[in-house]
């Protein structure tokens, strides 16, 4: 019987709970300044659209060195060191922003892209493909994934409660995982496959190599490279859409002369976000079934076409309840976000993983840019600088914004693309030890 199949359903608990908190806080914090952009705008005075989108496009490149260093922590020293790290590092920098000044923006974009340093997801992912067999990895992935979603709902609800008196107080609660970090330092067990190639590689004297080299060598570069572009047009799909969505669609209640449109808008975003969860969850679980690839790839067109209405009833014939429908459809295109994890943990060998995880997921996103060439596209597009002139012209503004928001579908087309080069793993068994033939075109 192996260390997992001895895992009490209390650490089981314990381990899903840490990668979750750990995927959960990374979306509360990054999605705080998405959800009060316009309370952000209406504080530092003269501040812009396309610069709230660059400091949330910086904060992902960002993530490129805090995944090299973290990865290496978790691939070199355990999962569970590097977790707990990261995790408390994000956590510290994120709220120390609600401190800034009025006449500081520049300090408050400093502390978001230190806060963006603080990468644990390919870490979480490692640790929980290295715990669950691969008939449930993907559904676990999946569910994993989805609490992203859950930070996203859960800075929608404080953006909501706590919002009305000042942005400040909402990125203070960003410090919520200090309870629970104390919980995983004495409960979460180390990861049983990294504990045995830890011990391997000590008994048999074998030095270490650096895993940023090791992950871009001959070996792995193919691999490498087809997993990024394929994260990057998904992150870059994403975060056209998403990063934006609270602004677009304040603009869109604004037209249908609702009472309080900004508040209307947030709570449309916690009802996608929820459907957002039940899509990762699902593809994650259908994934364990009938192969990464093909789950990817199904969910990938149900997204297109909803791209595909988004574009005609935004730009050329305007019709706010199919927009709203689309939205729907786009979400539930989103669910292939939870496979990410679980495919790249069976690609690559022990020694690798959470480097690899964290590397390609950080760079696909850190360059994804989406938010930035939205942001860039909207303001040239629109004759209203300020964000209060551009709530009392909704219809010119939601053209201009939705015209940026293009950029999703575009990407999407490309993930289509790229997902015909990209491999599924023929073994899907983790193990401590490298596997000289693991994967088939």
């Amino acid at each position: 019987m192996t260390e997992r199949e001895k895992l009490s359903k209390s650490t089981i608990i314990v381990i899903l709970l840490a990668a979750s908190i750990a995927w959960m806080h990374d979306g509360y914090s990054l999605v705080l300044i998405s959800t009060l952009s316009t309370s952000l705008q209406d504080f530092f005075v003269g501040v812009t659209t396309t610069q709230i989108g660059l400091v949330i496009s910086l904060q992902f490149v960002f993530t490129v060195p805090g995944a090299i260093f973290f990865g290496e922590i978790g691939d070199r020293f355990g999962r569970k060191k590097a977790l707990i790290i990261s995790i408390a590092w994000d956590a510290v920098f994120s709220s120390m922003t609600a401190l800034v000044p009025r006449n500081m923006f520049w300090l408050f974009a400093v502390l978001r892209l230190l806060s963006g340093l603080g990468v644990s997801w390919g870490i979480s992912f490692s640790l929980i493909s290295e715990y669950f067999r691969p008939k449930r990895r993907g559904a676990v992935g999946g569910l994993v994934h989805s609490t992203f979603v859950f930070g996203y709902i859960g800075a929608i609800l404080i953006s909501m409660v706590i919002g009305p008196y000042g942005w400040q107080w909402c990125f203070l609660t960003a410090l919520f995982p200090f309870p629970f970090l104390l919980l995983f330092w004495f409960y979460l067990p180390e990861s049983a496959v990294w504990s045995e190639y830890d011990r391997i590689t000590k008994e048999s004297g074998q030095k270490q190599k650096l895993r940023i080299r090791e992950i871009f060598s001959k070996k792995w570069l193919k691999l490498t490279v087809v997993l990024t572009i394929l994260f990057w047009l998904a992150e870059t799909g994403y975060h056209a859409l998403v990063d934006h969505a609270p602004e677009f669609f304040e603009y869109l209640f604004t037209i249908a002369g609702v009472s309080n449109a900004r508040l209307t808008a947030l709570f449309f975003m916690l009802v996608i976000m929820m459907i957002a969860a039940v899509g990762l969850f699902f593809f994650g679980f259908l994934s364990d079934y009938i192969g990464r690839k093909k789950a990817f790839g199904i969910d990938n067109v149900i997204g297109i076409i909803g791209g595909i209405f988004f574009v005609i009833f935004t730009l050329l014939i305007f019709n706010q309840s199919v927009i709203l429908v689309s939205a729907v459809i786009i979400t539930l295109g989103f669910g292939l976000h939870g496979i990410f994890g679980v495919w790249s943990s069976e690609l690559y060998d022990t020694e690798l993983r959470a480097s690899a995880n964290s590397i390609i997921f950080s760079i696909a996103r850190g360059l994804s840019f989406g938010a930035l060439f939205v942001g860039l596209i909207a303001d040239a597009l629109n004759p209203y600088a300020t964000i209060a002139e551009r709530l009392l012209h909704p219809a010119e503004s939601i053209q201009a914004l939705g015209t940026g928001m293009t950029l999703s579908l575009i990407a999407m087309i490309g993930v289509f693309i790229s997902l015909l080069s990209v491999p599924e793993p023929i073994d899907k068994e983790i193990t401590a030890l490298s596997k000289s033939d693991i994967i088939k075109p």
